[in-house]
């Protein structure tokens, strides 16, 4: 399935391309202007890009907006990944215990079995405190960021 998609993409990207460089008719046009060239095309969108680097510099308060609206969805990203990786943690976690019990009892370790299962929650739980510690220390820097930008004024509109 990934794999039409990606034909499926790939081959829309060089038909357009390809698109690009077939000679139109102008008498196909209905109002009968001409179609600029490939090349006039090409330039027209290289002076669109030069013109949208310059977005920033005519209009700061929108990309200020922007930034944080870019770090407030960064922390929603995190927040939901350490969600999916709490709701993952618990239906995977239970488990895996039985896993561990499992092979010890396979091997014959039957007192060594309960030994090894704290053995390997103890190491589990440090493995997700640890986890948790990173995820939250980056959610707090991203915080700090979003204040850092919001504490502008950015965004209102004031009438003179």
């Amino acid at each position: 399935m990934f794999f039409l998609i990606r034909f499926a993409i790939k081959f829309c990207f060089w038909m357009f391309l390809i698109s690009l460089f077939i000679p139109v008719d102008s008498k196909d046009n209905p109002q009968g202007v001409p179609q600029p060239g490939p090349l006039e095309a090409f330039f027209a969108a290289r002076e669109t890009i030069s013109d949208l680097s310059q977005f920033c510099t005519r209009n700061p308060n929108a990309c200020e907006t922007g930034k944080a609206a870019l770090n407030n969805a960064g922390v929603r990203a995190s927040e939901v990944a350490k969600v999916g990786y709490q709701y993952l943690d618990t239906q995977l976690g239970a488990k895996t215990n039985g896993a561990d019990a499992a092979v010890a009892a396979a091997h014959g370790d039957t007192a060594d079995a309960a030994t090894a299962t704290d053995k390997s929650d103890l190491i589990k739980a440090k493995l997700r405190e640890m986890a948790m510690r990173e995820i939250l220390e980056a959610a707090v820097r991203q915080r700090e960021q979003a204040n850092a930008v919001d504490g502008k004024t950015t965004g209102t509109i004031a009438k003179k």
